[in-house]
């Protein structure tokens, strides 16, 4: 393999997983972990958060929960979203739990369990201000009424969504969660009905306590980051992703010279590069051209040039300590110095979320403080 890795610290993993456990108490757990556990690698973390003590797992694809599946975890796992009904038979025979967000949804799944014998285990969804997929509110009587009438169907919870809860201003999310607040306290009074209510997503789960319910959604939080970059984290999380490569070439060049593709970039004195093996098709992204920064020897490089599919290049001045195989991280602590996930996101205007999802299933995640 290439020298460009990213290395998984479970350590952190499972520190970030109990402290979101202990806050949030009684309440239950699910740990997210769609898009590949949001780069992390989803059946090295769903084992050691499954081990941990996590009852429920969430994803977003039905391939994300087959693969969990056939890895050998048999906690329940959540499927999201709105998703065709040539699906339904896969899920139920997986045991998947599926999302219900339309009347549509229910004859054909109803058929699949008629088929193969057994009930489907369902979440009901409802929009309360997302605007995105789920019931509307007016659907709330007769939606309720048709699912749980089934016999078909084992309803496991009843969610919803926040669209804003890593703001500083809680408003929108506070009349959410009285949307929703109005849809627990209709089944309540109507029904005998045992489920979990959950709307909680990592923005919500440190700022308001009223919103954990039943259980919470952890994804950010999970991995050490805040849901967006001005969001205020709580001191002891800890990122688990470090993106790292090596120096692989250095070379002299005169003043004047472009650099990379489309001469971006002039160097302005002689200076000396190093060619790191590491590009966008890796998930380093093209925005960090000219604008990037790696640590080298815990000093900080900028990188120079347009960033390649396969190589960025950095001027490492007029060093003469720098060699052939040293140490290059791009996201995450090297000694006393630190690139992180909020560094990068800030200088390009994006979500944490994004600078891990980024990350190519070419780099290679090394896992360690595995038990």
């Amino acid at each position: 393999m290439g020298p460009t890795k990213v290395i998984i610290d479970h350590n952190h993993l499972r520190h970030n997983y109990h402290l979101v456990k202990t806050l949030v108490h009684p309440a239950k757990v699910l740990c997210v972990l769609k898009a590949n556990a949001y780069g992390h690698g989803a059946i090295e973390v769903s084992k050691t958060l499954v081990n941990e003590g996590a009852e429920f797992i969430g994803v977003a694809y039905p391939e994300e929960g087959i693969e969990l599946r056939e890895a050998g975890v048999d906690i329940p796992i959540l499927l999201f979203g709105v998703h065709l009904s040539e699906t339904y038979k896969q899920l139920v025979e997986y045991n998947i739990d599926i999302t219900l967000t339309d009347l549509w949804q229910i004859e054909p799944l109803k058929s699949v369990c008629r088929q193969l014998n057994k009930q489907a285990r369902v979440h009901i969804k409802f929009d309360t201000g997302m605007n995105r997929v789920g019931f509307r509110m007016d659907q709330l009587e007769l939606a309720v009424e048709k699912i749980f009438s089934e016999s078909l169907f084992n309803v496991v919870g009843l969610y919803s969504h926040f669209s804003s809860s890593d703001e500083k201003d809680l408003n929108y999310t506070k009349k959410q969660l009285e949307q929703f607040e109005r849809i627990k306290s209709y089944i309540n009074g109507n029904y005998s009905r045992n489920i979990l209510y959950h709307i909680a997503n990592s923005g919500s789960i440190m700022q308001l306590k009223d919103a954990h319910q039943d259980m919470v959604r952890p994804g950010a939080l999970l991995y050490g980051y805040p849901p967006n970059p001005n969001y205020k984290l709580m001191n002891s999380i800890k990122e688990v992703m470090t993106f790292k490569s090596k120096i692989v070439f250095i070379k002299k060049i005169d003043a004047g010279e472009p650099v990379s593709y489309g001469r971006r970039f002039h160097t302005k004195m002689d200076t000396h590069i190093a060619v790191i093996p590491v590009g966008y098709a890796d998930g380093y992204n093209r925005r960090f051209t000219n604008t990037g920064e790696v640590l080298i020897r815990e000093k900080r490089y900028p990188i120079i040039g347009a960033v390649c599919m396969d190589q960025i290049i950095v001027d490492i001045g007029s060093e003469t300590n720098l060699h052939v195989d040293d140490e290059v991280v791009l996201l995450g602590k090297q000694g006393d110095h630190n690139i992180s996930n909020v560094d990068l996101c800030r200088q390009l205007g994006t979500v944490p979320y994004e600078i891990t999802c980024w990350i190519s299933r070419r780099v290679q995640r090394v896992h360690i403080n595995i038990r």
